[in-house]
């Protein structure tokens, strides 16, 4: 299966004994990792067997949180959501960076097609969408955790690779020990790299981008470069450094870090108010951009939340004191604790699907464990789409995957690359 403590996408082997995780390990150094995992991909499985798993659907009565069967939970959502849905009620729906592929494209299928609505986005870090816009009509622009070890000469933009992003981290030190590749970083803090990095530079925080003609004369003299940037470059900052990557006259390939196991893949699937699954304008179907992570958060007027894979009120308050709230999740978080309904959902351990890590490298994930009484999201949104009688195909993963490749270009990847344990590219 894939680890899923960070955004690399690291295989990981996982031993089980009686449905439980006992260890973790890639022994067979297959996947994009190699032999590597990071301490918490070798050992921080435990969580799957907690005591305070959710392992029933709870309903709001009388103030309180109620265990009850999951034909009951899904119809007290069903008939809210369809009752919302027939007075012209607002929804708002927050996805996750966690979930898989084919749980990301489905949710944002059921919000337009379904409830109506763009209201729908995740926790964001890396700006995705902005590079993605600013790579268009480029090729082979998009490095590889391969790239990472292989390129000459390498640049990091405002992370800390270490301890943010163990295995790249690991491939960009090993790089410079077997290619003695040039490294260079640009940061607003010491970072490990720097103790082997041709030139460091110091910036404030947000100040990288002024910093990079500093570095100018020296990067045009390099063969190539992979530049990679973390969530202080975002938006018109992503389209500078893509104009600054042009001007120096050498191949550039970029990285773009986020923060969770498939944050990539929450951008490639759709979990966006302006743009559908392949980073296309929701204009393209007729709808106008709905609300981003924060405005649904804050809108007043807000009927219904809809929480997969997320816990936004452990930062956030919600502003909308009559809202519906449904939460997908395997603990009693913040957010569980202001909903009205609380499903028990599988762990990305116990369902099968695909995962996209932060190099656009899609893989396969493959159930490991089971605990009783939680659901993979998937199969959740599936069911209350049922309970509907909304017609928007099955929610089996290979199905909806399937469906993903058939409509977005990006994402028909190789199969037998997938099936048998390896990573594809998207395009």
């Amino acid at each position: 299966t894939i680890c899923t403590h960070c955004l690399n996408g690291c295989k990981t082997t996982l031993g089980v004994r009686n449905g439980h995780i006992v260890r973790g390990n890639n022994r067979d150094h297959s996947g994009i990792n190699g032999e590597f995992l990071c301490i918490k991909g070798r050992y921080a499985f435990d969580f799957t067997d907690h005591p305070e798993r959710l392992t029933a659907p709870l309903v709001r009565k009388n103030g309180q949180l109620e265990p009850v069967s999951w034909a009951e939970a899904l119809v007290v959502v069903a008939r809210q959501f369809t009752e919302i849905k027939a007075r012209g009620g607002q929804f708002g729906i927050i996805g996750s960076n966690r979930t898989t592929n084919e749980e990301n494209f489905y949710l944002q299928k059921f919000a337009r097609q379904v409830l109506g609505t763009t209201n729908i986005d995740h926790h964001r870090t890396g700006d995705y969408a902005a590079l993605m816009d600013a790579l268009q009509g480029k090729t082979n622009a998009l490095a590889t955790v391969a790239d990472v070890y292989n390129t000459k000469s390498a640049l990091v933009i405002g992370s800390d690779l270490a301890q943010q992003h163990p295995l790249l981290a690991f491939q960009l030190r090993a790089n410079w020990r077997h290619h003695k590749a040039n490294v260079y970083t640009v940061t607003s803090g010491p970072v490990r790299e720097d103790q082997y990095a041709k030139r460091s530079i110091r910036v404030a925080e947000g100040k990288e981008l002024s910093a990079l003609e500093q570095l100018r004369e020296t990067l045009t003299g390099v063969p190539e470069l992979v530049i990679r940037f973390g969530d202080t470059v975002k938006g018109e900052g992503v389209r500078q450094l893509v104009a600054f990557g042009d001007s120096l006259g050498v191949p550039v390939k970029y990285v773009c870090l986020a923060d969770y196991s498939n944050s990539r893949g929450a951008s490639d699937m759709g979990l966006l108010p302006d743009l559908l699954p392949g980073y296309r304008s929701v204009r393209e179907a007729g709808m106008e951009p709905g609300l981003a992570y924060d405005e649904i958060l804050a809108a007043p007027d807000l009927d219904a939340l809809w929480v997969v894979g997320a816990n936004p009120l452990a930062r956030h308050s919600l502003a909308s004191t009559k809202a519906f709230v449904v939460l997908q999740d395997l603990f009693l978080t913040e957010t569980a604790k202001r909903a009205d309904v609380v499903f028990p959902a599988a762990s990305a351990y116990e369902k099968n699907g695909t995962v996209t890590n932060v190099c656009g490298e899609v893989q396969k994930l493959r159930r490991a464990a089971s605990i009783m009484g939680a659901k993979p999201d998937l199969e959740i949104i599936g069911l209350i789409a049922r309970d509907m009688k909304a017609n928007i195909g099955m929610w089996k993963p290979q199905t909806v995957f399937e469906e993903i490749r058939s409509l977005v270009h990006d994402s028909q990847v190789p199969l037998v690359i997938l099936e048998t344990g390896g990573a594809a590219l998207t395009t």
